[in-house]
C-alpha cells in the first residue's frame, strides 16, 4: 500500500454474532473505491462476545433454530472491541470514517465515530437510518456528512475532494454540516447501473467471517447482491420508501433494479475461484422479483456452471411447480418464505401484503412435496394486533409443514409506513428506560425479540410470552394449549413448564415422538 492513498476505515457496529451474513453492501463500496486507486480497511463488531446470548443462542432457546457448535469462529472473549479500534487508528490513520447505521445499530456506532472525531478525522454515516433521518444524525457533533440513498457515486466523490482539499458541498446524495452549524442538503444523484459494478470486495473481512452456521451446519457462504430494492409495497419494509425517495426526487421510476443472469453468474464464480465458497446466499428481498426470462436463464447457467447449493427468500404466491423444478435442478438447499400475519383481511389491509392464506398454504406444499427444508418468518404485535390475530398466525402455521420457524416482534422503523400509523395512533414508547420489554434471555439489544408499542390491543408482556411459545403453539399438540398457555409467564412455573415442553418438542424434532400430521396428535410415547 502507498502511503500516498487516500485511506478510508469503515466501521461496521453490530451484535454479537447477529446476521453473520457477510454485508454486500460494505463489500460492494469497498470494491468501488479501490477500484479507484482508494485504500480500504473494516472494523466490525460482529464476531466480539459480550454476556448476553447471541442471536442465534436466542433462536435456538425459543426452538427457532437448530443448535450448531459456532466457538471456534469468534474472537477471544475478553477482547474489547474499543480498544482494537484505538490500535488500529494508531496503525492506519484513515482519512475518513464511513460508518454504516441501522436504527437499532446507532447507539453502538457512536462511541467509535466519537473517538474518531476526537483525532480529527471527518466521519460519513449511510444506511437506510440515515438516509431517512439525516438531519436527525447529523445532531451528532461527531458525525459531519449523511449519505443519502445509495452511496457508490458519492463516496468516491467524497474521497477524492478530500484527498485534494476541494469543496464537498457539492456532491450529491450527501447532506454536510457547515463550519456554522448549518446543513447543506444536496439533491440525488443517478442510480448506478448495477451490471456495471465491480465484484464485491470481501477481503476486508475476517476469515472467520465466511463461516456461517445453518440448520445445524457450518458452511463457507457468501452472498451475492441479485437485487437492489423490492416492487413491492409491504408496509413494515423500508424498500417501498426507497422508491418514493427516488421517484419524487425525479431520479428514476423506481429504486429497485435486478442484475442480468450472465452478471450473476459470472459474479457467483468469481466468489467460487477466489473465496473457496461452498454454498451461496443469493441476497434478494425476493427471488423471484424479476423477469420469469431471467429466472429460466439464471437457472439453466447455475445448474450447468455452478451447482453449488444455495439458500433464497421469496414470497409464497411466486411459488409454482415449475419454478421449484427448476430451483432443484439448480441445487437449491434451503428457502425462506415471508409468511409474516395469518389473517388474510389485517395481512392485506395492515401490512399491504395481499393474498389468500389458500395461495401460501398452496406454495408451501409444493415445496415439502419437492423435500425442499422451508423456514417461514412471522411477525407479532403490529399496530393494532389481539391475541386473536397472532392466533391466527399460528393456525397458518399449523397448516404447513416446516423446517424452522421465525417468530419476530414487531418493531417499527423510520422511514416505513407503519411506523408513521404508531406514531400518529401514539403507540411509541415516549420513556427509553421502559422503551422495550424483552424474554427475559438476555434479549435487550436484539429489536426482534422486544416491543416498543403501547396499544390497548396487547400488552408487551403478552406478546413477548406469545413469541416465547410460538413455536410450541405451532407444533405441539392442542391438548398441550393449557399448558403451552402457562409457558408464556415468565414467572417460576411458566420457566419450568416452559424448559418441559420445549424438551418435549426435542423429543419429537429427534424422532423419539411422533405426531399425527391430520391432527397433530401424538401416536407415540
Amino acid at each position: 500500500m502507498s502511503d500516498s492513498k487516500f485511506k478510508v476505515l469503515f466501521v461496521y457496529p453490530n451484535f454479537p454474532m447477529s446476521h453473520m451474513l457477510l454485508p454486500a453492501g460494505v463489500a460492494i463500496l469497498s470494491a468501488v473505491l479501490k477500484e479507484n486507486d482508494i485504500d480500504v480497511r473494516l472494523f466490525a463488531t460482529t464476531l466480539y462476545l459480550d454476556d448476553g446470548k447471541t442471536f442465534d443462542e436466542i433462536r435456538e432457546s425459543l426452538s427457532q433454530l437448530k443448535r450448531t457448535k459456532v466457538d471456534d469462529l469468534v474472537q477471544d472473549r475478553s477482547a474489547i472491541p474499543i480498544n482494537d479500534f484505538n490500535k488500529l487508528l494508531d496503525n492506519y490513520q484513515p482519512d475518513l470514517i464511513a460508518i454504516s447505521l441501522l436504527e437499532d445499530t446507532v447507539s453502538m456506532g457512536l462511541p467509535y465515530v466519537e473517538i474518531a472525531k476526537e483525532r480529527g478525522i471527518p466521519v460519513v454515516a449511510g444506511g437506510v437510518y440515515p438516509t431517512f433521518n439525516p438531519d436527525e444524525i447529523l445532531k451528532n457533533d461527531a458525525i459531519d456528512i449523511v449519505c443519502i440513498g445509495e452511496g457508490e457515486n458519492a463516496l468516491v466523490s467524497l474521497c477524492k475532494a478530500l484527498a485534494s482539499r476541494e469543496p464537498i458541498n457539492k456532491i450529491k446524495n450527501l447532506h454536510v454540516k457547515n463550519k456554522d452549524g448549518s446543513i447543506t442538503r444536496n439533491p440525488l444523484g443517478p442510480l448506478v447501473n448495477v451490471n456495471e459494478l465491480p465484484f464485491a470486495d470481501y477481503d476486508i473481512f475476517q476469515a472467520e467471517r465466511f463461516y456461517r452456521p445453518m440448520q445445524g451446519k457450518v458452511l463457507r457462504m457468501l452472498p451475492v447482491e441479485m437485487h437492489r430494492g423490492c416492487p413491492y409495497k409491504c408496509a413494515f419494509c423500508e424498500d417501498p420508501s426507497q422508491n418514493l425517495l427516488y421517484k419524487n426526487a425525479g431520479v428514476a421510476k423506481t429504486y429497485h433494479r435486478t442484475k442480468s443472469p450472465q452478471r450473476l453468474i459470472d459474479e457467483i464464480q468469481y466468489f467460487v475461484d477466489k473465496y473457496e465458497a461452498n454454498y451461496i446466499y443469493f441476497n434478494a428481498e425476493t427471488f423471484f422479483a424479476m423477469p420469469h426470462s431471467d429466472f429460466l436463464e439464471l437457472a439453466e447457467l447455475y445448474e450447468k456452471q455452478i451447482g453449488l447449493p444455495f439458500w433464497l427468500q421469496t414470497r409464497p404466491e411466486t411459488i409454482t411447480e415449475q419454478r421449484v423444478a427448476l430451483l432443484k435442478k439448480m441445487n437449491v438447499s434451503n428457502i425462506n418464505v415471508g409468511l409474516e400475519h395469518g389473517n388474510e383481511t389485517f395481512r392485506a389491509n395492515v401490512l399491504n401484503r395481499r393474498m389468500r392464506n389458500e395461495k401460501v398454504v398452496d406454495g408451501l406444499k409444493i415445496l415439502n412435496d419437492a423435500e425442499i427444508p422451508v423456514t417461514v418468518n412471522n411477525i407479532m404485535g403490529f399496530p393494532d394486533e389481539t391475541r386473536e390475530l397472532v392466533f391466527d398466525t399460528i393456525e397458518l402455521n399449523r397448516q404447513v409443514k416446516t423446517a424452522t420457524i421465525n417468530a419476530y416482534l414487531y418493531n417499527p422503523y423510520q422511514g416505513t409506513q407503519l411506523y408513521d400509523v404508531c406514531k400518529e395512533k401514539g403507540y411509541l414508547s415516549n420513556d427509553d428506560d421502559e422503551k422495550f420489554v424483552d424474554v427475559a434471555l438476555s434479549t435487550e439489544k436484539f429489536a426482534y425479540f422486544k416491543t416498543c408499542l403501547r396499544m390497548p390491543t396487547i400488552s408487551p408482556e403478552e406478546l413477548v410470552g406469545l413469541q416465547k411459545t410460538f413455536v410450541l403453539y405451532a407444533k405441539l399438540p392442542r391438548s398441550e394449549f393449557d399448558r403451552i398457555r402457562i409457558a408464556e409467564k415468565n414467572d417460576d412455573a411458566g420457566i419450568e413448564m416452559f424448559a418441559e415442553l420445549n424438551e418435549q418438542y426435542a423429543d419429537i424434532i429427534a424422532g423419539k415422538v411422533t405426531l399425527d400430521e391430520d391432527v397433530l396428535g401424538y401416536l407415540t410415547d
